[in-house]
């Protein structure tokens, strides 16, 4: 081949792949940057928080909650979140066009411990034990978790459950007081339950 039908063949495959390239857009094979932020339940942004779409696609949050995946083509993914001492966050995110913007609130399980104690004040039992259940799967070894989820568990007359948070707390070196008195007070109460 001398140089000028070398030429045209390149030419040609350019326009071969710019036709290719227009009609994988007409056909709706685009790709966009999708931004997001997340924030916890007070509305503050959570820094440094690890985030996928469907294990393919991960980012991170910059101090101010934000992220940015590149790349995303149309469709369903499940997104997540995961950071430390903050609740797994994992739902279904459909992905449409550019400049849409995922927003995510993502509990501590701090503020997941106030929602047990605004519930428990309610006497909102239910609220309480489900607040308390996700509270724990963040951290099963958090201390006021567990005396939380003791006080749930007394407040429901569930003696035994009750018990055993509080000795799980004891084994894992808790020395305060209150939690020292609260489980004394329980086993009186499963041996007088007991006697009768």
């Amino acid at each position: 081949m001398n140089r000028r039908a070398c030429l045209c063949f390149g030419v040609a495959l350019l326009a071969a792949m710019t036709v290719v390239s227009c009609r994988t857009a007409e056909l709706g094979f685009k790709v966009f940057d999708i931004s997001g932020m997340i924030y916890d339940f007070s509305n503050r942004p959570i820094a440094h928080c690890e985030v996928s779409l469907s294990r393919n696609l991960k980012s991170s949050t910059d101090i101010n909650g934000r992220f940015t995946l590149h790349k995303v083509p149309p469709g369903k993914y499940i997104l997540t979140g995961i950071k430390k001492g903050f609740e797994y966050y994992s739902e279904e995110v459909t992905i449409k066009d550019a400049g849409q913007i995922i927003y995510v609130r993502m509990p501590s399980q701090y503020q997941l411990l106030n929602l047990v104690d605004e519930s428990l004040s309610a006497n909102d039992f239910t609220s309480a034990e489900e607040f308390a259940g996700r509270a724990y799967q963040i951290d099963k070894s958090n201390l006021e978790m567990l005396f939380y989820y003791a006080t749930v568990k007394f407040r429901q007359n569930e003696l035994v459950k009750a018990i055993d948070f509080l000795k799980e707390a004891g084994s894992l070196g808790s020395k305060d007081i209150y939690v020292e008195k609260f489980l004394n007070a329980l086993k009186e109460m499963q041996n007088a339950d007991e006697q009768e």
